[in-house]
């Protein structure tokens, strides 16, 4: 069930927060040719100007307001539009436009709109630039137009929005001077995940608002951080290579290490078997020298991964000693928590996503086995017995990769009734509703690091020259770190950067705001959830509180 609570602003011009006497307040600031609908045909206008300023019209008739003046409705000063028009109007009083899509698309140098008070269903955002002028209360519009105290209401339902766009926006004016009245503006909830919906943005210049409601709908979950698959092919280590066998040819100084580059980060190395043991002919007699010690992993650490002893002597106590396997990676850590409320721009409101966990380190490389000594042995099928050099050990098998970090969960949509962009924005009679905020979506788990490489084999013996050792196992990559969980929308009547807007007469009717997603748990990490949104009536994002706010009481 939606909780929504309704508040009543009062106007805030500058710093004065006393009520007084308006007229009297204005002449006080310096400001006594403030427009009202009373004196004015176009917002900033003094009536009987002869000029409109804002379309380059010179009628007399088209600086006089038009709800109080049928001379000023025709059309040498505007554009007509009837929802009940037939198609294919030309924005003319007998031929009127049927949409507002046809308006924005079609309005040049006339910059006021004569709408009936009708209901106005568009499938797409509307937008107006340089200033326009919306007179939304006429009725008897197959002929008569006269003003009432009707209202036109222009809907915008998105039926398929880019999850990319992350606003549905139904009204935007961009610069200029703009007047609405009697003129409802109803943003329909987006479908896509995490989508904001806004009913107006004001982007620039001034907006007068008389007499008209703004309501935005409510607003789109997060989507889940997708968590990362486990790959295999990209994360397991490389086996390590056998070692030189007694009846090869060479030194046996141990085969080259098998080292794996990871893209996750780091990298990790098998150690290199130990080299086997020398064969040294003086005066007729032959010394055998002992094997090499296997080489550690790489990374270094001190709990794993350290290369085998070589063979000293043919007996127990000078046997050779495989690779010990490498230690595991260390698992990755959530990501920083991104701070704010969001960022507001000309394309809405983009909300704070979760950050991604950070990856696992690589496991260590695993550590070379022992060399074994030289010795008398028979190779191929001479039949003769010759000396040999011990077989080297085999190398250690690489490390795992570290997983890659879980991914953050979207944040939640935010409902705003009316966002505004360094712009001048007079509200009067107007209520601002806003409906419930989107939820922040779930980071997800981290991915599980890759297997270590096997070990490799030991180099075989011959006769009196014994088999080398085997190298170790590589060590396990770490899992990655949770993802943080998106933060959760807001639900804001007026959500502002620059120029605080005043007003008086505002309804403010909000609804809740999202809950914060919770992070990924595996492994499990503390402060991982995004924070919640708000539920305000007015929020400044340039100083982050309700600074510069019309006064708002609860009703």
């Amino acid at each position: 069930m939606k909780q929504m609570r309704t508040l009543q602003g009062r106007r805030l011009a500058a710093s004065v927060l006393v009520a007084i006497g308006c007229a009297t307040m204005w002449q006080l600031m310096g400001c006594s040719d403030r427009p009202t609908p009373q004196n004015t045909g176009h917002y900033g206008e003094s009536a009987g100007s002869g000029t409109s300023g804002t379309g380059g019209n010179s009628n007399a008739e088209c600086d006089a307001d038009p709800t109080t003046s049928a001379e000023a409705v025709i059309d040498d000063c505007g554009v007509f539009v009837s929802a009940s028009a037939e198609a294919g109007g030309d924005g003319t009083k007998d031929r009127p436009f049927k949409s507002f899509a046809e308006v924005a698309a079609n309005l040049s140098t006339k910059r006021r709109v004569y709408a009936c008070a009708e209901a106005y269903e568009e499938s797409s955002g509307i937008a107006f630039s340089d200033g326009v002028e919306i007179y939304g209360g006429f009725t008897g519009c197959d002929g008569g137009w006269r003003w009432s105290d009707e209202k036109a209401t222009l809907t915008v339902t998105v039926e398929e929005p880019q999850p990319e766009a992350r606003s549905t926006i139904a009204l935007t004016l961009n610069g200029g001077e703009n007047r609405l009245r009697s003129f409802n503006v109803v943003a329909n909830g987006p479908l896509a995940q995490g989508n904001s919906s806004i009913a107006l943005l004001v982007n620039g210049g001034k907006a007068e608002i008389i007499n008209a409601e703004l309501a935005a709908g409510d607003a789109g979950d997060g989507d889940p951080g997708i968590p990362p698959l486990d790959d295999p092919t990209m994360l397991n280590g490389i086996e390590g290579s056998k070692g030189e066998a007694a009846c090869d040819g060479g030194l046996h100084l141990g085969k080259d290490v098998p080292s794996k580059q990871c893209t996750t980060g780091g990298s990790s190395t098998g150690g290199r078997g130990g080299a086997g043991g020398t064969a040294t002919a003086s005066g007729g007699n032959v010394t055998y020298g002992p094997g090499g010690t296997g080489g550690s992993g790489m990374p270094e650490s001190p709990r794993g991964g350290a290369g085998g002893v070589g063979q000293t002597s043919q007996s127990a106590s000078g046997a050779c000693a495989p690779g010990s396997t490498g230690a595991p990676g260390d698992e990755g850590g959530p990501g920083e928590r991104p701070g704010g409320r969001g960022k507001l721009d000309a394309a809405g409101y983009t909300g704070v996503d979760g950050a991604n966990g950070k990856p696992g380190t690589p496991g260590q490389g695993g550590g070379g086995g022992g060399g074994a000594m030289g010795g008398e042995g028979i190779c191929g099928s001479s039949g003769t017995a010759v000396s040999l050099i011990g077989a080297s050990g085999g190398s250690g098998g690489s490390g795992g990769c570290g997983g890659s970090g879980g991914v953050g969960g979207q944040a939640g949509g935010s409902s705003i009734a009316i966002v505004i962009l360094d712009a001048e924005v007079d509200l009067d009679s107007v209520t601002l509703t806003a409906g419930d905020a989107g939820h922040g979506g779930q980071g997800s788990n981290g991915q599980g690091g890759g297997e270590g490489g096997a070990a490799g084999g030991s180099g075989s013996g011959r006769g009196s020259a014994d088999p080398s050792c085997a190298g170790g196992v590589g060590g396990l990559g770490g899992r990655g770190g949770p993802g943080g969980g998106g933060y959760g929308g807001h639900s804001l009547g007026i959500a502002f950067k620059g120029t605080a807007p005043v007003g008086e007469g505002i309804t403010f009717v909000v609804g809740t705001e999202g809950q914060g997603g919770p992070g990924g748990t595996d492994p499990p990490a503390d402060d991982v959830a995004g924070d919640n949104g708000l539920s305000e009536a007015c929020w400044n994002f340039d100083t982050n509180s309700d600074m510069g706010c019309p006064d708002a009481a609860q009703q």
